[in-house]
């Protein structure tokens, strides 16, 4: 079935009906989560807003295009009646998520905005229907926040100092255990900060903020970092993002519930394993963006047992359906368990031939798919590093993408490309992982970063451009200013030379022996496969 007639412009997908989600229309994520709806996975029913208003947006000297607002308006009134909440509504108020959606994938790059439709009403409306004061204060405050950031362009620093403020008068170190109380503070606070930044109070309105929301997500296909991937990645031809909004699924509503990532095989090795990285108490952003650190897959599995065993199964039935190494985003609310988003995950040069010899051997796919999906892939360049030193490591991180690299320390993206440009091998050293790092991690051979997850965007755009990369050293404090690191103590300026071991995630001073290996076995296996095709 087609978009409807009397909207052509938008679709919908998990609010019982079945229309048909063109990808090249209403990007990948859209599509995806339609296709998810059909197979009867739990997903939060949406709509999305086609790529030609993001066209047009730009077109016309980036003016909304006039039926954007009606077009809003009718999708919203589709999700009231899906869900049985309203949105503005001070009573059983609907939230919405709004996020960006090309027809190709740019993982982080682009902009999301949670909790839309919260404000000093609703957030009442939302303790009334929740029964949790702190889960909806939390929400409140984190929409100030990510709406200050996303749509007015404010820097995080008041925000970050404010919460860091509320944790030390609580005495805690994760924003998780704060109480209602506090969060009702901070989210006081945050306004304050809102209103001194933008000149006036945060909107109340949902509508506004809904329309705010979604021309901010327009303009980040046009942002610096989006075009920096674009012009990286050779990608030419993308005429532009869908906007796509959903109702809300809270991650951060209680001891149940949570925000996580999972592969369905290891995106550095290949391994037919889950992978899985999660946060209790938080909302999807937290564990992508780069900036916390997330629980082990075995705390999640162990606390949420059942919830975790319908993740391995739905991964197994998505990868099924898509024949790929899938990447899926999901949230848990009160142990429920909400399918956000899908794709085809990026890998590393090694973990890509793997996977598709493993996957044409289990029968999913063909030696021609394998073909296909190699396409991409230098076989000759492909190989397996392994340390060979007995030296102890001077820390040990988080594993992200395998492989050994030594090289000399950048902090900044700027100096890693100056560095690159002398023909110096680099390793960009940095506090979190960032989509806005991504001309460094180009430059650069490795990266290394002292918090964030191994699923974060950063650390997946690494992996795809093949560079080592480690993530959640602990023990290395960044002095950027001063352009010196200390890494378990240790003083290290930029440009001292440090190893990095993507496979067990240990960081070595100086260079270290290691040994390269091809993978002859799978290579030689994909070359007669292209023989007995291409004869």
């Amino acid at each position: 079935m087609t978009p409807t007639k009397l909207f052509p412009r938008m679709v919908t997908f998990g609010c019982g009906l079945d229309e048909s989600v063109p990808a090249e229309e209403f990007g990948n994520k859209a599509a995806s989560l339609a296709t998810i709806a059909s197979l009867g996975i739990r997903v939060p029913p949406g709509f999305c807003l086609g790529v030609t208003l993001c066209e047009e947006y730009f077109s016309s000297g980036r003016q909304m295009p006039p039926d954007m607002p009606d077009l809003l308006a009718a999708g919203i009134s589709r999700l009231e009646r899906a869900t049985g909440l309203s949105f503005g509504g001070n009573r059983r108020p609907l939230l919405v998520s709004v996020r960006s959606g090309a027809p190709v994938s740019m993982p982080g790059v682009m902009e999301t905005i949670l909790n839309i439709g919260l404000s000093r009403e609703t957030v009442r409306g939302l303790i009334s229907l929740s029964g949790n004061p702190k889960f909806a204060w939390d929400s409140y405050r984190r929409l100030i926040q990510n709406f200050g950031q996303v749509v007015c362009h404010h820097s995080p620093t008041h925000y970050h100092a404010a919460l860091r403020e509320a944790m030390e008068q609580e005495g805690v170190e994760d924003e998780v255990e704060l109480d209602a109380r506090s969060l009702q503070d901070l989210a006081t606070e945050y306004e304050r900060i809102f209103a001194q930044n933008s000149g006036e109070k945060f909107p109340a309105g949902a509508m506004r903020q809904l329309e705010q929301a979604a021309e901010a997500v327009i303009l980040s296909w046009e942002s610096p970092r989006a075009e920096a991937y674009r012009r990286l990645n050779l990608i030419r031809e993308a005429r532009g993002t869908a906007v796509t909004v959903q109702a809300m699924v809270f991650g951060n509503m209680g001891s149940r519930s949570g925000a996580g990532v999972a592969f369905t095989r290891n995106p550095w090795k290949g391994n037919n394993e889950l992978l899985v990285d999660f946060k209790f108490g938080a909302q999807g952003e937290d564990v992508v963006s780069g900036d916390q650190s997330v629980s082990t897959q075995r705390e999640f599995q162990e606390a949420l047992p059942e919830t975790f065993a319908e993740l391995v199964e739905t991964a197994r039935r998505l990868e099924s359906h898509y024949r790929d190494m899938q990447d899926l985003e999901f949230t848990v609310q009160n142990g429920d368990l909400y399918i956000l988003q899908t794709r085809s995950g990026k890998r590393s040069p090694y973990a890509a031939l793997k996977i598709a010899v493993d996957l044409c051997q289990e029968g999913v796919i063909s030696p021609s798919d394998v073909i296909w999906m190699l396409r991409d892939v230098d076989l000759d360049g492909v190989s397996v590093q392994r340390v060979r030193t007995r030296d102890h490591p001077l820390a040990v991180g988080i594993p992200a993408s395998g492989g050994v690299a030594s090289g000399e320390i950048a902090f900044t993206c700027a100096s890693a490309e100056a560095m690159e440009a002398e023909g110096r091998r680099v390793i960009l050293v940095r506090e979190t992982p960032s989509p806005d790092d991504i001309p460094g991690i180009r430059a650069a051979i490795a990266l290394l970063t002292a918090r964030g997850a191994r699923t974060a965007h950063a650390a997946v755009v690494a992996r795809q451009m093949g560079k080592v990369c480690v993530v959640g050293c602990e023990s290395l404090v960044i002095d950027e200013a001063r352009r010196r690191c200390h890494i378990s103590g240790q003083e290290l300026r930029e440009g001292a030379t440090i190893t990095v071991d993507g496979n067990s995630g240990k960081v070595f001073l100086g260079e270290v022996e290691h040994s390269s290996e091809r993978p002859t076995a799978l290579i030689a296996m994909v070359r007669e496969w292209e023989q007995s095709l291409h004869p």
